[in-house]
């Protein structure tokens, strides 16, 4: 919710901003269609590099 212009509409029963609790929110998944996801993504990514050690990092469930 804080960068709602990076993120697809989800949808259910032919509805948008539909959420299927415990399956998905009203709004989640990065739109890959957006540019500015993919700007946004190197730049958090980068921060989280600088931050901790690792080479790995763990972005899911």
């Amino acid at each position: 919710k804080a960068m709602p212009e990076l993120i697809t509409v989800c949808w259910a029963n032919g509805k948008p901003n539909q959420a299927i609790y415990g399956t998905q929110g009203e709004m989640e998944i990065f739109n890959p269609i957006e540019p500015r996801v993919y700007s946004t993504m190197d730049s958090l990514l980068r921060e989280v590099k600088s931050r901790f050690p690792s080479n790995f990092i763990h972005l899911g469930k």
